[in-house]
């Protein structure tokens, strides 16, 4: 029988139901799951697993092994210049961007007369601004304040996409290339952008991944289908990502905005996830079975590499 250790995040009820579930569903399938939390201890006992048919993985969270027996496979902390290369070099479509260098001048003829500013390393969309071509700049990191996420790490432009009058993604959780969640989210606030360029009125918004934003699962089987594909294509061995996509409002070409290649927390049962589905009357877990898809996703890989 093969052997998986599935490292488990943190000890949150829920987490640990969403597990039990994961590996009765995988011994179902005949791969033995090990529970372990990230702890020496408890890793000790695993120390016959080294002589036998094993991958360890940690789906979120970690990054570094300890005693986790086999080939270890987890997340990878990269920032989105190290991401955005990946998944360009891997063929997928990313929109077109640069880091912000101190030579760096943009052509409005190449990149339209808007472009999309952003920290290489952020969250939420903090630090996210639209910036017209022509003016975007290099700064050096000290000039920036100590808050602004520009202060440790470069400054990167994208090519904005125009999903709409209201700034509006999917985002799609990954396993391995099953997608196990595609839900879009909306943002209402400020003031409606009805034309791709019409940002000299002021006050648009054009992050949909917001506090406020609205949730409504929509299993789109084009969003699936690029998601799907990149994964595997871009980051074979890394567990999960967090795809967020958009779709032109105008051309209906779908882009990958990020990808996440490390996620901190066990999504399913995060207070900030489980606030989200309530405010918004969605269940993430039912609408594929997510429980049972991971499971058939890390029995896949399983067999795959042993």
């Amino acid at each position: 029988m093969l052997n998986v250790v599935l490292v488990v995040p943190d000890d949150r009820e829920k987490t640990w139901r969403d597990f039990h579930e994961i590996a009765a569903a995988a011994g179902r399938q005949g791969v033995k799951i090990h529970l372990v939390r990230h702890r020496r201890t408890q890793q000790l006992g695993l120390l016959s697993l080294w002589f036998r048919p094993t991958v360890s993985m940690a789906l979120v969270g970690r990054t570094d092994r300890k005693l986790l027996p086999g080939q270890f496979l987890s997340g990878r902390r990269l920032d989105k210049i190290e991401e955005y290369q990946a998944l360009e070099d891997a063929g997928t479509p990313v929109p077109k961007w640069t880091e912000v260098k101190p030579d760096t001048r943009l052509d409005p003829n190449e990149w339209g007369p808007y472009v999309v500013e952003k920290p290489s390393r952020g969250w939420l969309g903090a630090n996210v601004k639209v910036r017209k071509t022509s003016r975007v700049q290099y700064a050096h990191p000290s000039s920036y304040p100590s808050d602004h996420l520009g202060a440790n790490a470069p400054m990167i432009v994208q090519q904005f996409v125009y999903t709409g009058e209201w700034p509006v993604s999917y985002r799609l959780v990954s396993v391995f290339g099953e997608i196990v969640l595609c839900y879009r989210q909306t943002t209402r606030r400020g003031t409606p952008l009805r034309t791709r360029w019409g940002f000299d009125e002021g006050g648009v918004a054009i992050v949909s991944n917001t506090r406020q934003m609205e949730i409504v699962l929509d299993a789109d089987p084009e969003m699936i289908d690029v998601a799907s594909r990149s994964h595997r294509a871009a980051f074979p061995d890394i567990p999960i990502l967090h795809f967020d996509l958009g779709r032109d409002a105008e051309t209906g070409r779908i882009h990958i905005f990020e990808c996440h290649p490390f996620i901190p927390r066990w999504l399913f049962s995060s207070d900030r996830t489980l606030s989200a589905q309530a405010d918004n009357r969605v269940d993430f877990d039912s609408q594929f079975d997510a429980m049972q898809g991971i499971a058939r996703a890390i029995v896949r890989k399983a067999t795959e590499l042993l």
